[in-house]
């Protein structure tokens, strides 16, 4: 037998083995008690079951960071996968706050300082990673990520023996747990030596990695090399800046009591950042590992497992399409992976580092989309780290973005503030923290606005992302767009703030009514411009935001339903959409969506699901990158995790909506506790074709009108009182439902002796698509060039 068979085997007998037998030293796999289920709705779900048919299985280890698992706590996070040339194997470490702050030495970031750049004067920096080593050859591998309990397992053959691994972030602490158990065996039968390595990541702004032509432009001095010391009888990596203060990793590995093997332990490990301070990460690292390590790994485990229980069980959803079905949920972990309340907000990277020239936040389309998943997901807890940004650094922010061709991004960044608010269905806040940053939004909007000789106001020259390398135009669609619906929402809120009128309303009502039509042609639709059609083929959907998502434009008026269609043809097939990215399809599959085109949706769904998206790749971990896979950007996966929710539920124009663009092939499909604009929860099925009964929720007494569109008869309502159901046109009816009430709707001739929500029966063949399978590793190697990490000197007490 030859020694790829004899692996084969191997890995066979192993998986048969672990599918027998949990591989570790402690299970705490109790499932929390679930308080009662609303009587109106039940749930049929057996959760561990069900989310295990979308973990993340990798077939072979993955073997570079576009193929790696994954796992993070909102700030704190790793990428796992293999270095083969060095025989380790890597968790790279990363902590979503550990930024650079030149230009504001007495801060944690300079964020929003004037001059500051997030290429070179706050940049994320790399932590560096852990590398295990075996005593013997990696031979193999197979990995699981178990979205249900959010930790990894896996195992890594080797020709001395194997190597059973457990890798996991805490939710509730800043630490890192790798649990490894060894059989590993010198040829004399005695346990072969494996061990872990600090290898600390390069201290400069990945920007002089990649761009060293601009750093040395820039004249950019590199921070200190990182240093091994050793606090309070631990190792600890610290890494200072030029800036003053410095992050430090530390780490500490103890036996793995009672095991049956050759040589079992367990690392703690924790990145503290305490910049701008100096002298504090490190005895913070090493406090955090410390009070991790005396717990009993039951008591972790239990606490961490019962958070992401709870998360996963906040909503539900379920469609015939076991891909996109796994695509979705597994979305819906990263999300919670990459954000937490009190955390940062979300770059491009999240808590999963690597080298890349766009270290931060980006504002003309990345951050606006990470969040999206968070609104109809009723995950708004995690999005609150964005407004907390906002509300921290507005003034700052907002005197960045004054006068310049991008204004218009910083106004698309207020608008993921309001829907934060509005899915709430909380208009308090939207008075006392939405409005007075959109007035003063609003003032500085005003620069840009230009008289025209017929008395209708147009905009001054002003970017469209990412056309002609933002080139201002005269009279942008994408910026028209925007000032419209910042009148318009303040005009909205106004109305609701419970108060006598703002003395500047009639002064928004005004601008409103003068503003210019949107620039648009008869054949192909909205242009880019006053000036400038859209000529060439172009990734981004900014002339796109009248409809979506914005909604300034509206599907349900014919003209406006027409002018967008064509535009939304008209885009894609363009130069045959050579210049296409895939957040072109997640935008292309929302857009649709608003028109009530389920089959155009979910087709652009699919076309990214099949990674056949131009100039991107979406990687098997479900990873997005650009560049020749060089350059990772989160938003676009979480992205179609929203779009796959339009199809299902919409809420725009004061109306929730159901099902309004479920593909004609889904003949079932359901949901539970999505989250709709009001503060409503929807829950609904589609059974044989058909809209079976929808659940509504009210959690702010917002009115309650409903469309159903396949709903023309009468229609019955269930719930603690007799509630009236107001038919206002076919499909559409408006619910006297209150705050706090459930009311249950189903056709009269059609009603369910119980609502259920249950999941879909779904192939075996069809479970676990994600993940590295068999011979489908990446062939390339897809990174900048950047030197090896470094080993540290050992330290000394």
């Amino acid at each position: 037998m030859n020694l790829r068979a004899a692996t084969a085997l191997r890995l066979f007998a192993l998986s048969a083995f672990f599918a027998a037998n949990p591989p570790f030293l402690s299970s705490a796999s109790s499932t929390p008690t679930l308080s009662a289920p609303a009587t109106l709705v039940h749930d049929d779900i057996e959760w561990p079951a069900f989310l295990a048919r979308h973990d993340l299985v990798w077939e072979q280890l993955p073997r570079q960071w576009n193929e790696g698992a994954f796992a993070g706590n909102g700030n704190l996070g790793f990428m796992a996968y293999a270095t083969l040339a060095d025989n380790r194997f890597d968790f790279h470490l990363a902590r979503a706050d550990v930024t650079d702050h030149r230009k504001a030495p007495d801060r944690a970031t300079s964020l929003g300082v004037p001059g500051a750049s997030v290429m070179w004067d706050f940049p994320r920096l790399d932590i560096g990673r852990m590398a295990l080593r075996p005593a013997g050859k990696i031979l193999d591998g197979r990995l699981r990520m178990d979205l249900w309990n959010a930790e990894l397992t896996g195992v890594i053959p080797t020709d001395l023996g194997e190597l059973r691994v457990r890798a996991l972030t805490l939710r509730d602490r800043m630490v890192h747990v790798f649990e490894v158990v060894s059989t590993e065996r010198t040829a004399d039968g005695k346990p072969a030596p494996w061990r872990w390595e600090f290898l600390p990541g390069n201290p400069s702004s990945p920007r002089a990695l990649t761009r060293p032509e601009d750093a040395k432009k820039q004249n950019y001095p590199p921070n200190p090399a990182p240093r091994l010391e050793r606090i309070d009888g631990l190792d600890v990596c610290v890494q200072d800046l030029l800036a003053g203060g410095d992050h430090a990793t530390a780490w500490s590995e103890i036996p793995a009591p009672g095991a049956n093997a050759a040589r079992a332990s367990r690392l703690y490990v924790s990145t503290a950042n305490e910049i701008p301070a100096s002298d504090r990460s490190g005895p913070r690292a090493v406090a955090d590992v410390r009070a991790a390590a005396s717990e009993s790994l039951d008591a972790l485990l239990s606490a961490h497992r019962a958070w992401w229980q709870t998360y996963h069980r906040r909503a539900f959803l379920a469609v015939p399409d076991a891909r996109l079905e796994s695509f979705y949920w597994i979305q819906m972990y990263k999300l919670a992976c990459a954000l937490r309340p009190d955390g940062p907000a979300l770059d491009v990277l999240g808590p999963f580092y690597r080298t890349t020239p766009w270290p931060g936040i980006w504002w003309n389309l990345n951050i606006q989309l990470s969040y999206w998943p968070v609104y109809a997901g009723n995950r708004l807890e995690l999005g609150e780290n964005y407004t907390a940004l906002l509300d921290a650094r507005f003034d700052e922010l907002l005197a960045s973005f004054r006068g310049r061709k991008t204004f218009g991004d910083f106004v698309w960044a207020l608008h993921n503030y309001w829907w934060q608010l509005r899915f709430a269905g909380d208009w308090s806040a939207v008075t006392t923290r939405w409005t007075p940053k959109a007035k003063a939004t609003l003032a500085a909007f005003g620069q840009q606005l230009e008289p025209r000789a017929d008395g209708r106001l147009g905009l001054a020259p002003m970017g469209s992302p990412e056309y002609k390398g933002f080139a201002p135009f005269p009279d942008t669609t994408y910026n028209l767009a925007l000032l419209r619906w910042l009148l318009s929402a303040l005009i909205e809120a106004d109305a609701h703030a419970g108060r006598a009128p703002d003395p500047d309303a009639g002064h928004w009502r005004d601008l409103q009514a003068k503003l210019i039509d949107y620039p648009a042609d008869t054949a192909t639709g909205l242009r880019i411009a006053a000036n400038q059609a859209l000529e060439e083929s172009h990734r981004h959907y900014s002339h796109l935001l009248p409809l979506y998502p914005l909604y300034q434009l509206d599907p349900d008026a014919p003209a406006d339903r027409e002018l967008v269609l064509k535009s939304v043809r008209h885009w894609h097939q363009l130069q045959a959409g050579k210049a296409l990215a895939g957040y072109s399809f997640t935008g292309g599959a929302s857009l649709y969506a608003s028109l009530g085109l389920g089959d155009d949706a979910l087709g652009m769904l699919n076309t990214f699901l099949s990674g056949r998206i131009g100039i991107s790749q979406l990687h098997a971990n479900t990873f997005y990158t650009e560049s020749g896979g060089k350059n990772p950007v989160i938003e676009t996966p979480l992205s179609a995790a929203s779009a796959t929710m339009d199809l299902l539920l919409q809420s725009w124009r004061d109306k929730i909506r159901v099902f309004p663009a479920v593909p004609s092939a889904w003949r079932e499909a359901t949901f539970r506790d999505l989250r709709a604009q009001g503060g409503f929860l929807i829950s609904a099925a589609r059974e044989a074709g058909a809209t079976a009964w929808v659940a509504i929720t009210s959690e702010a007494g917002e009115p309650c009108v409903v469309r159903i569109a396949d709903w023309t008869g009468p229609v019955e309502a269930r719930g603690a009182r007799d509630f009236t159901v107001e038919p206002l046109a076919p499909g559409d009816y408006r619910v006297d439902l209150r705050r706090g009430e459930t009311v249950l709707l189903f056709p009269r001739d059609r009603a369910p002796a119980t609502a259920v929500v249950r999941a879909l029966p779904a192939a075996a063949d069809s479970a676990n698509p994600y993940g590295v399978k068999r011979g489908g590793e990446l062939k390339s190697a897809q990174v900048w060039p950047e030197p090896p990490p470094a080993s540290l000197s050992p330290a000394r007490d």
